[in-house]
């Protein structure tokens, strides 16, 4: 049996696979001392599974190749679904193998016996079985669905048998594969013929990885006729025609929708963050839209019903540039009036003293020093991120949107820390922070990793959201502010982690303890910044107000 197991894991490094995650367990052992005594591979024993699963997402991000992750049968592997849902939506490379009882043993009461073959095939990219007894070849094959020809989990289930230590004293061999991927993707399958609008947007969606065509899309920008909106992390928000489209999209009137909405919408990437634009353009429909993809990743998000482009992002940016000089340059002067005002007015009223969230992540984004890698969780902070896009274009910037779950971004940011030479931080909200502490319960995080929470008593979105704003039982069962446990202490969990401490409740004092936190080389640190509700709940009511 464990000869077949190396078998797997040999096939699993000549995929390119250097990192892997290992959950402790008994039913793994076969699986564990493979990783483990391979010499090619790395391995981090991480005891949590469904906070160990968020960090080999991190892994993945900041090393932008496929992680694997190991656990033991049972409930063990229930607990990494909720990770494996984000990297299928968010298309992530992670490969997932669980060990698992014999088949015979399922449904017969026997201990950590659940049924796990084809658990998670709902949200991922491919379901095995890799039984020991009858390894098969085209395993490399399956393997390498993770990252071709979308990326994305691929999981592979393996039943062992009893004994599982047989081979404790045993040298370890692992034999070569002879199996060579020949897959690539095309460079182009199908190009439009020439756009024949005038009013032309292109919206760059999500992608962990899309600063690859960074070069394409500042070409795109200077050629000064197309309007490029990028979200904030699309991997393109440092390059864009207006920086406060958000802003933009969800304040203004619907006379000015109407005025500003394409004829062309040309999409790339998937999601955005901003709701606001999807507002716009589902109510204010462009009379065309185009999706480019490779590799068939298409939705329908602003009811628009795209044509798919299937062609190389990259090829398709240099063939826009090329067929676009006949366009004038009316409808990105439309767009950058409408910022030239709101900007004006976010100046303003980001220089009152009033100390809320708005104002503090403000100022963070305009203290952290290029090339820091800013990690938001979800809720509030990643919609503050997308309004302030214009602070943020020396950042690099992620957040966990492909389910948008407050369950992971801590877990996320540490594994995006441990393959990172660069400063990396953390963003998140109080009650995000505390659902996922686990995140910390990890001995591999070096001093390059910080966190600022934002504490406002609870999930302060549903303050500033319309609905459930209003409701008499908002603090105790949405916000859930009268439910905060006194032990979730920020600071005595901090010092059980080995985290140095600080806190801030004015501005001056967040300002000189967020330089300390950021400049210390030597310890990984959590600035918690204690912000009063009703400030922000002022602050953000003006910002409403604004008018463009």
């Amino acid at each position: 049996m464990q000869k077949a197991v190396n078998f797997l894991v040999s096939q699993i490094v000549n995929s390119g696979i250097r990192h892997v995650v290992i959950c402790p367990g008994s039913r793994s052992a076969p699986l564990t001392l493979a990783f483990v005594r391979h010499p090619q591979l790395t391995c981090y024993s991480l005891v949590d599974e469904r906070s160990a699963a968020f960090t080999a997402l991190g892994m993945a991000i900041a090393g932008r190749n496929a992680i694997a992750i190991v656990c033991t049968s049972g409930t063990a592997v229930l607990n990494l679904y909720p990770a494996i849902c984000e990297a299928f939506y968010s298309q992530i490379p992670l490969l997932i193998i669980t060990a698992d009882r014999p088949a015979e043993l399922i449904d017969q009461w026997d201990g950590q016996c659940i049924r796990q073959d084809h658990i998670f095939e709902k949200h991922s990219l491919g379901s095995f079985t890799f039984d020991p007894l009858k390894p098969h070849d085209n395993i490399a094959e399956e393997i390498q669905l993770c990252m071709y020809p979308k990326m994305g989990p691929v999981h592979i289930n393996v039943p062992l048998a009893e004994p599982l230590y047989e081979a404790k004293n045993t040298e370890f061999e692992y034999p070569p594969s002879q199996w060579v991927s020949d897959a690539e993707l095309p460079e182009i399958q199908k190009l439009p013929a020439k756009p024949a609008y005038q009013r032309i947007m292109l919206l760059a969606g999500a992608d962990a990885f899309g600063d690859r065509f960074s070069e394409n899309i500042t070409s795109l920008v200077n050629a000064g006729n197309v309007v490029v909106l990028s979200d904030i992390i699309s991997g393109l928000h440092s390059t864009q025609t207006v920086f406060h489209w958000d802003v933009i999209a969800t304040l203004t009137s619907d006379k000015q929708k109407d005025e500003l909405r394409p004829d062309l919408l040309i999409t790339m990437g998937k999601f955005t963050v901003s709701k606001g634009l999807k507002r716009l353009l589902r109510e204010f429909k462009p009379k065309q839209h185009w999706h480019v993809t490779p590799n068939h990743t298409i939705a329908d998000p602003f009811v628009t019903s795209p044509e798919e482009i299937k062609c190389s992002e990259a090829v398709f940016l240099n063939w826009l540039i090329s067929c676009t000089n006949q366009i004038g340059e009316e409808y990105v002067q439309q767009w950058k009036k409408a910022e030239t005002k709101l900007s004006l007015a976010m100046v303003q009223l980001l220089s009152s003293e009033n100390f809320n969230e708005f104002t503090v992540v403000h100022k963070l984004l305009q203290n952290l020093t290029k090339d820091t890698v800013l990690h938001s969780a979800n809720s509030m902070p990643v919609r503050y991120l997308s309004f302030l896009a214009g602070e943020a274009k020396h950042l690099q910037l992620y957040a966990n949107r492909g389910t948008s779950g407050i369950d992971g971004s801590t877990s996320t940011a540490a594994g995006q820390s441990m393959l990172s030479d660069k400063l990396v931080v953390l963003l998140s909200g109080d009650l995000s922070f505390f659902y996922d502490i686990n995140g910390l319960w990890n001995k591999y995080i070096g001093p390059n990793f910080k966190i600022v929470v934002l504490n406002n008593g609870g999930g302060g979105i549903f303050r500033l959201i319309d609905g459930p704003s209003d409701l008499p039982e908002r603090e105790e069962f949405f916000a859930t502010s009268n439910n905060m446990p006194t032990s979730r202490d920020c600071k005595a969990l901090a010092k059980e982690f080995g985290f140095d401490y600080h806190q801030a409740t004015d501005m001056p004092t967040f300002l000189k303890n967020l330089d300390i936190l950021t400049k210390d080389k030597k310890h990984a640190g959590i600035l918690e910044v204690f912000i009063a509700p009703e400030q922000t709940i002022e602050f953000y009511k003006a910002f409403k107000k604004l008018e463009a």
